[in-house]
């Protein structure tokens, strides 16, 4: 499955079809109509709601789930987990340029139960 995303809100890039096997998370600005979508190298953007997008992506038979208030994670692209700073990280050897998501405490115990087990994850 792709999703139809933009490089810019404003469409000026024009269009492109984006693997959701490539999608790290979503995360909504709250002001804006606008969902950001990102990879590991770059971010697009798709319109609608986080309810919207998650609910269509579970049903495509895809793994997301709300971990805060604006960010909508695909969970199997989750492969370390700092208990720390309760962020996730999507890369086992992270650099500053690297991409993480902060969690919320409750979406955090949520997660880590969710993932107890899976082979290939990195608790820190």
């Amino acid at each position: 499955m792709q999703l139809t995303v933009t490089r810019d809100i404003e469409g000026k890039s024009g269009i492109s079809n984006l693997p959701v096997r490539d999608i790290l998370f979503l995360q909504s600005d709250l002001t804006s109509k606008w969902i950001a979508v990102h990879t590991l190298d770059d971010q697009f953007y798709i319109p609608g709601t986080l309810i919207y997008w998650t609910e269509a992506l579970k049903q495509g038979g895809y793994q997301f789930e709300k971990v805060d208030r604006n960010i909508v994670v695909h969970v199997p692209r989750i492969c370390k987990m700092d208990r720390i700073f309760v962020k996730a990280y999507f890369e086992i050897e992270t650099t500053s340029q690297s991409k993480s998501i902060t969690l919320s405490q409750k979406h955090f115990k949520l997660l880590d139960k969710q993932l107890r087990g899976v082979q290939g994850i990195v608790y820190i």
